[in-house]
């Protein structure tokens, strides 16, 4: 059985060009299928080989002279009926029939499963993602966190591999801190019954954070004051006033409660102290440390969860970062580290120097290090004793790849990143960890941008998810409505889901995404409710032509008629090949773009081509199987990038 009809004739004539260049060439049949490149325009053939990219491999022979053996081994396939060469290109046209056929028989006999490529090792394979703060509501940019993160395990787990899902609570350190703190003040109450609770804690930390900033600052003025430092004055009473308009834009927002943290927090002698000291308690596992930290934690979480419940997100394992401390296996990668040949005081601090690991270009390339990036040592530990984020993540990826015996980590994470996932790296592979730093990957990718917004977790300013979410419905909804149709209320979040999905994987994870919701739900053209809208079309047909296809009975001499045919064949034909690309290089963009000409195709062919009212029975077989062709790819590819398909719409 052929799965992977593209990429079998590719295959095909790859062998038929080695065994024309073997004798002067040094190269593989991999390099070849790399070469192999569709024409832009279909006069110039179906498969095309630019010669002059084996310069390089062959220097026993002028590719001049080599071009007529590669054309005439090309011919000898029985799939080809016409090789020529044109301008440095071997250009190969295809039976147009042979290929319907190997396409249609790939569609019948894997049925729903067509794009499910063979060949791939499969491996256990953990995605870690979103991981955001638990200190507020999921705003805006972890929403591309999450959809980035759930396409890469479904990517990842269609092409058979054992993908396991994490979410690391990051409980340790002072904004969590700073949050529980504040809780403190309050009295610790139970949240309000009319505000999601990851709002409500949202504000808490907000209010806390600016009112503990403008006590720092007012010290920093008096002080400035006493001294007589003008300029610096200056600059720091405007810091103060910017402060102080965003705690009365927060007091607006909840007057009792603001004004409750207000009155305790000046009773306080010092608030970072306090702060410092619950971190530091923490840290230790100390009783009532914990009881206060991990209540408020998982009051956050609980609104966490709701908000990836919307996106059809679940976690298969949420990992503590304090658990990870408490275990004392933190303390002892700190040992392992401090025994290294490595290690070194830097400022006055214990920490981790790479300045040999990265001259080495061999390590480098290992670790996908970047040429240009500098690495400065990595610390281990504070001046007072806590340790940093990227220590623990040392301990967190060596308990990830053993718990769950994983091949290979792959962390999604912003760009901004990229350094202490470097540095992380490097410490695996300092301590001796050299497989696990290979094989832990960062995933990286770029912010969301809101025209106008300017987004602070500590001012309490973000868009969140559940707005994002909210706006898309109301749109959708009027959308909907306008056009006079009886709505559903499943309908709608299915479209929005589509639409909010498809903005975040339809821009390369490496360019920044521009959020507008207005374009975001349009539903006609380059959306993710026009793929919905194009598989329930095909869906429809199918649905409405009631009986099983007749794949003996299909007319395939019709393909040699008509171009827009034949154009489909070879387009659902590339569809494996498109997810073993997508499956390996994680490039949801690349998927998208695909589907989006699927459908063009589609909806091109729907309206110039009878498909039930098609008189002779052959051809009309072969246009239900199109029909098919493009159902099944559509479902498999929004299912590959976490979009739903509904039935009607």
């Amino acid at each position: 059985m052929i799965d992977s009809p593209q990429e079998y004739i590719e295959d095909l004539i790859a062998e038929k060009i080695i065994e024309a260049v073997k004798d002067y060439c040094d190269i593989s049949k991999q390099e070849i299928l790399n070469y192999i490149e569709e024409p832009p325009r279909p006069e110039f053939g179906d498969l095309a080989l630019p010669v002059g990219r084996l310069r390089r491999h062959c220097k026993e022979m002028p590719i001049k002279n080599l071009m007529p053996k590669i054309s005439s081994k090309i011919s000898e396939l029985d799939i080809t009926y016409k090789v020529n060469v044109v301008s440095g290109y071997i250009n190969s046209f295809l039976d147009k029939v042979q290929y319907s056929q190997i396409v249609m028989r790939s569609l019948k006999s894997l049925k729903g499963s067509y794009g499910k490529v063979s060949g791939i090792k499969s491996e256990r394979i953990i995605v870690e993602y979103v991981s955001a703060n638990p200190i507020h509501p999921l705003h805006v940019g972890s929403g591309r966190n999450a959809v980035l993160g759930e396409f890469v395990a479904r990517a990842l787990e269609f092409v058979g591999h054992k993908v396991q899902r994490r979410f690391y609570v990051d409980d340790v350190g002072r904004q969590v801190a700073i949050l529980a703190f504040g809780y403190k003040l309050l009295g610790e109450p139970e949240p309000p019954k009319d505000m999601k609770v990851d709002y409500w804690f949202g504000y808490i930390y907000a209010v806390t954070h600016t009112l503990m900033d403008i006590i720092k600052l007012k010290k920093e003025v008096n002080e400035l004051k006493r001294k007589g430092n003008v300029d610096e004055l200056t600059f720091k009473l405007r810091e103060l006033d910017g402060l102080m308009a965003m705690a009365a834009r927060l007091r607006e927002r909840d007057v009792k409660t603001f004004d409750k943290i207000l009155d305790a927090i000046n009773k306080v002698e010092d608030p970072e102290y306090e702060v410092m000291k619950l971190s530091r308690e923490y840290e230790r596992g100390e009783l009532e440390a914990k009881r206060l930290v991990r209540k408020v934690i998982n009051y956050v979480l609980k609104g966490f969860k709701e908000t990836l419940g919307k996106l059809g997100i679940d976690f298969d394992k949420w990992d503590w970062e304090s658990d990870l401390v408490w275990s004392g296996f933190v303390d002892k990668i700190l040992e392992k580290a401090m025994k290294s040949p490595y290690f070194k005081f830097y400022k006055g601090v214990p920490a981790l120097d790479f300045s040999y690991l990265t001259n080495d270009p061999l390590v480098r390339e290992l670790l996908k290090i970047p040429k240009a990036l500098e690495i400065p040592p990595l610390v281990l530990k504070r001046s007072d004793g806590t340790t940093l984020y990227t220590t623990r993540d040392i301990a967190y990826t060596i308990y990830k790849f053993e718990d769950y015996n994983a091949d290979k980590v792959i962390n999604v994470i912003a760009s901004e990143q990229t350094l202490p996932q470097a540095q992380l790296r490097l410490a695996l592979y300092a301590l001796g960890y050299k497989e696990y730093a290979a094989n832990l990957i960062h995933y990286s990718y770029e912010m969301v941008n809101l025209p106008g917004i300017k987004m602070s977790g500590r001012r309490g300013v973000y868009v969140t998810i559940d707005e994002v979410l909210e706006r898309c419905m109301e749109k959708v909804r009027e959308l909907l409505q306008s056009r006079g149709k009886e709505v559903s209320e499943d309908i709608v979040k299915d479209v929005t889901l589509a639409a909010f999905k498809f903005a975040m994987l339809s821009v390369s994870p490496g360019k920044p995404v521009l959020f507008n919701i207005d374009n975001v739900v349009n539903l006609e053209r380059n959306s993710g409710p026009y793929l919905q809208y194009t598989y329930v079309r095909a869906l429809s047909v199918l649905r409405k032509y009631g009986k099983d296809i007749e794949w003996d009975s299909i007319s395939f001499d019709y393909v040699n008629e008509n171009e827009l045919i034949w154009g489909m064949v070879k387009f659902i034909g590339k569809f494996p090949k498109v997810v073993r690309r997508v499956s390996t290089y994680l490039d949801p963009e690349y998927l998208a773009t695909y589907l989006l000409k699927l459908a063009d195709k589609f909806n091109t062919f729907y309206d110039k081509e009878p498909i039930i009212g098609e008189k002779e029975e052959g051809r009309r077989q072969l246009k239900l199987a199109l029909t098919y062709g493009v159902k099944t790819i559509l479902k498999n590819g929004l299912y590959i990038l976490g979009i739903p398909t509904p039935e009607r719409m």
